[in-house]
């Protein structure tokens, strides 16, 4: 089969539309009707996202230019756009995994791939919290169907578009590294690739990344590569046991796929299909397998190596190419009927699961010792409360505000003074700030002993000798008597 060579919207691509469009709309309005806070990431990368800063000390700032230019488009609030973004990154990815399988594999395993991927949770509950994760799925699928292509072809835009969706994957999350170094591996271990460093395609992709990349190259060694430390920090918060369990989690998080496949009859179904499909070449299912799995295996090498652990949400941007290597190997097995199936079972996911969703969420804490979720949290009223004590305190704007992410973001999110984070008090996590600029503007300093427990030491050393005082929110929906304990420290300006 010759990539791209079919019409993209017959018939049998049309059909995914229903299931997938019902899937980004309701994912888009549920959680838009039902939440009274955002997401933790979601908090933080808004916050981030005024400053329009390359990257912060954790990643790459992506999520936080898209939350804010949503922002921006809906007259100066979050609210929907940030669960719109997250449903258009992942139209993305399902787009683009469909691309990919339908040149490596054929219509049906696309068609099957994309339906499989319904149940994940990335593309379902998980998706209502926009962040790198997300952030970087399309790009990881893209990296990999634009090398398929370039290598196949020859052609100067496939270089081009490899150069710029692995440059773009970086600064969606840097750990789309270990595709690049896996992309490169596959390159140069065979032979049409090894080929191909003869003509200009490589070199000229090799150009596009490097000048796409030159903001974030700066960014990195302006901020002595605090990311890379963080990203270090977090993997060894993780016990090595963590990452020999990893291919266990892996399991965990590809079994959707697994189960919308057994409940349309796919691993039951051993009889040819009943139209001709187009064979797998060896070339064709070596690149699925190396794409899908060596990332994985590459990822739990080097945690291995360097005594980390792994957490389970990283397999997240391999799980659509694993989705499509899996289904390839046994495309003979989607015949008609487990196609239908397949329709049937995406469908009902991509409706069910969301209701099920709204009904549950706001409930959590309304029963037994579980804590609201976090999207229960008040922030409208959060904010309110705690902007209010900063007014009749001060009566100057509040442009900054100090304290973890969650709570400082709760009070800082919708204020119509957009004050800037100071997160955790420390001013190397946000460079944006000098100690002049925080004695001239005061800040506003505080923590939630609710969530995420007292002040940072460098919020200590912020506040030593001033008086703590404190304001009490209770939850509209939970337990009767429940609520909110917010501590702050006003830090006058001058």
């Amino acid at each position: 089969m010759k990539p791209g060579s079919e019409d993209m919207m017959t018939a049998s691509a049309r059909s995914l539309l229903p299931a997938v469009a019902i899937m980004a709309l309701l994912w888009t309005i549920v959680p838009a009707l039902i939440h009274t806070a955002p997401p933790l990431d979601v908090v933080e990368s808004a916050l981030w996202g005024r400053e329009w800063v390359v990257g912060t000390y954790k990643h790459p700032g992506m999520p936080a230019w898209v939350i804010e230019a949503g922002r921006w488009l809906n007259g100066g609030r979050i609210g929907w756009p940030v669960y719109l973004a997250s449903q258009l990154f992942n139209l993305a990815t399902l787009a683009l995994t469909f691309a990919l399988a339908r040149d490596v594999a054929g219509e049906r395993v696309a068609v099957a791939s994309v339906l499989s991927l319904l149940g994940v949770e990335y593309f379902s509950w998980r998706s209502i919290e926009f962040n790198h994760t997300l952030a970087q799925m399309p790009f990881w699928v893209g990296a990999a169907w634009c090398a398929w292509r370039a290598v196949e072809t020859d052609n100067l835009r496939w270089w081009r578009g490899l150069g710029a969706m692995a440059a773009l994957g970086l600064y969606g999350k840097l750990s789309n590294a270990v595709l690049l170094i896996v992309i490169a591996g596959w390159i140069l271990s065979t032979r049409r690739g090894r080929a191909s460093l003869a003509t200009p395609g490589p070199w000229l992709g090799a150009l596009v990344f490097g000048l796409l990349c030159i903001p974030l190259v700066l960014w990195l060694v302006q901020t002595g590569f605090q990311p890379l430390a963080y990203a270090e920090a977090r993997g060894r918060e993780q016990s090595v046991m963590a990452t020999l369990l990893f291919p266990a989690n892996a399991l965990l998080q590809a079994a959707p796929i697994a189960l919308v496949l057994a409940l349309a009859g796919f691993f039951g179904n051993k009889t040819a299909a009943d139209a001709p499909q187009p064979e797998l070449q060896p070339d064709a299912q070596n690149f699925l397998w190396v794409m899908a799995f060596v990332p994985p295996a590459l990822s739990i090498a080097l945690a291995l190596l360097g005594g980390s652990g792994l957490r389970a949400s990283w397999l997240a941007p391999a799980l659509p190419l694993i989705a499509v290597a899996l289904i390839a190997r046994y495309q003979q097995r989607l015949n008609t009927v487990v196609m239908a199936n397949l329709r049937k079972v995406a469908l009902a996911l991509a409706v069910l699961i969301p209701i099920g969703y709204a009904l549950i969420a706001p409930q959590v804490g309304s029963f037994g010792s579980a804590p609201p979720l976090r999207v229960s949290w008040p922030q409208a009223d959060i904010a309110r409360t705690l902007a209010a004590a900063w007014s009749a305190e001060t009566n100057k704007p509040l442009k900054i505000i100090a304290g973890n992410s969650w709570a400082a973001g709760l009070v800082g999110l919708d204020h119509p003074d957009r004050p800037s984070i100071l997160t955790e008090g420390e001013l190397s996590y946000s460079p944006w700030f000098t100690a002049d600029r925080l004695k001239r503007e005061g800040a506003l300093v505080v923590w939630s002993e609710s969530r995420g427990g007292g002040p940072t030491p460098a919020m200590d050393k912020m506040i030593s000798g001033r008086p703590v005082q404190e304001r009490r929110i209770p939850f509209p929906r939970g337990k009767a008597g429940s609520e909110i304990v917010f501590k702050y420290v006003v830090l006058p300006p001058l």
